[in-house]
């Protein structure tokens, strides 16, 4: 089933498919009608367990159009598996505080898609784990659209993706009030440039509760700091589809071989996968993620792609072979078409999305980080490929946020003894997008801060990211952008552990210029060895670690040493491996 009506509509999968997708289409409808026929219960006793429900109380908002959701919703039959948990139950947890318990509680129970108690559980969940919260949309509202007519259209801002809007069961005046909610999440968000799933997310909540809270829950998501929920860059969305590829491959192999065997390129298959979810499952599924959705972010997402890719390799497996999917066909779209006509339940479904065992968080923003720094690195993405926001378009005279495209023009900070121009040109053109529009800020020298090394982690302790270059009494000129604070060695009870990110690199600029990346951009299995980034304590500064350190700065700058390591398997940046600093410098970012 495809919810409400999406501009820019799926173009007809038969077109595309032609008798393959005919014979597909048809052995689903046959999967569907005898997974339903299996599921049926044979007394009318399964149809009267208890539920918490109050008759002719709508579970719904005024904002939803109860005749489309009658029309088209399907009363999902239960399986003797399903287990509905008491408000009581969710509320002791909420006051203990036990999220593990909370996300084992919510995964557990079937709570259909009109009970009464979704309004109350995604407002607590995001009230109690994401401090949802306050009046910023009555107030933002007012200001943005106060000579605004209620009936006028507002302009979506450039971070949607126009041809996926999936308002569901919404009303006009439902999809009238999403279009504000975003406009004030753009408003308040400038530095989003790509999130399309957020119309979606935003109209589900509009379905249980009001704006006012749908806004608050929204964004909440978007800020939040522990867990991944919702892609903000057009970089993130795509090095999510390879998570994806590198998650099939290794937690639903048959799935994975059987899509290698049918496409002539695997990765375009996951191009679409944020919509097998949010346009293609039934409501009663997707309200049913959102439920852990909420409390355990994109892990869930991926669960769920996961366990639709395992059941439609399963039922293809079943098509006669002269039947079977060849080579040209267009498996997404047959994905999606299996999706709309899901022939198990949801508890079922649910089983195999969270049987999946192994799949952890740790995993998921490894694989992320390495697919961001992959696709920044090589380029793959050119300005012409993000969506911006036209100069002429405005909410109601309100101006909507712009991005950045043109070239920095860098400010060389006066005093620095080791840069010229270019070398700082060079560093620059290394750096991760995000600060590569940033300007330079000396943070640090030897020359007037002495050479200690306690003084010069007071200089950058604090500092997101920062780039520490040394020039040594033989003249070589090296050293290395940091991913995470300094002040992150203190927060380990070890004396010396290992902390920062992927994006860490080396470089060497004379006697040649040279950038080593973190192996993991391009190693498979990377070893615990391969994600050795900073380290440090009072009388040593680590950078690159793994049978040999990349960059080691004793506690008076004097008597230093490098190596080849594994983690970003460097040649040593002096021929004798030990030197003595001659100048050391570090820059921070404004």
């Amino acid at each position: 089933m495809m919810h409400g009506v999406t501009l820019g509509e799926h173009a007809s999968h038969d077109s595309e498919n032609g008798v393959a997708s005919h014979s597909f289409d048809a052995a689903l409808a046959q999967e569907t009608e005898l997974a339903v026929e299996e599921e049926k219960p044979e007394e009318d006793e399964h149809c009267t367990k208890t539920k918490i429900c109050v008759e002719n109380v709508s579970p719904f908002t005024e904002y939803v159009n109860m005749d489309d959701y009658r029309r088209e919703s399907q009363s999902s039959v239960e399986s003797d598996e399903s287990y509905e948990g008491s408000e009581d139950q969710l509320m002791m947890l909420f006051k203990m505080g036990h999220v593990k318990q909370l996300k084992k509680f919510l995964r557990m129970t079937t709570w259909p898609d009109d009970h009464l108690i979704r309004h109350s559980l995604w407002l607590s969940l995001c009230k109690h784990l994401h401090k949802a919260d306050g009046n910023l949309y009555d107030e933002m509202e007012k200001e943005l659209f106060s000579q605004c007519d209620m009936s006028e259209n507002i302009p979506l801002p450039g971070f949607l993706d126009q041809t996926h809007l999936t308002p569901y069961y919404l009303s006009d005046r439902g999809v009238h009030l999403i279009g504000r909610i975003i406009a004030v999440i753009n408003h308040t968000n400038p530095d989003i440039t790509y999130s399309p799933a957020t119309f979606a997310i935003s109209s589900l909540f509009l379905h249980y509760m009001g704006p006012s809270e749908t806004f608050n829950c929204l964004y909440a998501l978007l800020h939040s700091k522990e867990l991944m929920y919702i892609s903000q860059t057009k970089v993130s969305l795509e090095a999510s589809k390879y998570v994806l590829r590198d998650l099939t491959k290794k937690f639903a192999k048959s799935a994975y071989v059987h899509l290698v065997r049918h496409s002539k390129n695997v990765e375009n298959i996951f191009d679409n996968w944020i919509w097998w979810i949010y346009r293609d499952l039934p409501f009663s599924f997707l309200v049913k993620l959102t439920d852990c959705f909420l409390v355990e972010g994109v892990k869930v997402l991926y669960r769920a792609v996961l366990a639709i890719l395992i059941l439609y390799t399963k039922m293809s497996g079943k098509l006669k072979t002269s039947s079977q999917e060849p080579v040209s066909v267009n498996i997404s779209n047959n994905i999606s078409r299996f999706c709309e006509r899901m022939p198990v339940d949801i508890t079922k479904f649910l089983k195999i999305a969270f049987g999946i065992r192994g799949l952890s968080r740790k995993e998921i923003h490894k694989l992320q980080v390495k697919h961001e720094m992959y696709i920044n690195s090589r380029q793959i993405l050119t300005s012409k490929e993000i969506p911006r926001v036209a100069s002429s378009i405005s909410l109601c005279g309100v101006p909507v946020s712009r991005t950045f495209t043109g070239p920095v023009m860098l400010q060389q900070s006066a005093g620095s003894h080791i840069l010229s121009n270019e070398m700082l040109q060079t560093i620059w053109s290394w750096l991760p997008a995000r600060l590569a529009v940033c300007q330079p800020e000396l943070l640090y020298t030897s020359e007037e801060h002495g050479t200690s090394l306690r003084t010069l982690y007071a200089k950058i302790e604090y500092r997101s990211q920062s780039i520490i270059i040394i020039k040594t009494t033989n003249n070589e000129i090296f050293g290395a952008f940091c991913s995470a604070a300094w002040q992150q060695r203190k927060s380990k009870d070890k004396n010396l552990s290992y902390f920062g990110t992927g994006e860490t690199f080396l470089f060497s600029l004379a006697p040649t210029m040279m950038k080593y990346e973190w192996v993991g951009l391009w190693k498979e299995d990377v070893p615990n060895t391969g994600n050795m980034f900073l380290a440090g304590d009072t009388s040593e500064l680590t950078i690159g670690g793994g049978n040999g350190e990349a960059i080691k700065l004793d506690e008076d700058l004097m008597h230093c040493r490098t190596e080849s390591c594994d983690t970003f398997d460097n040649e040593p940046f002096c021929e004798g491996k030990d030197f003595t600093c001659k100048v050391v410098e570090a820059y921070g970012f404004r």
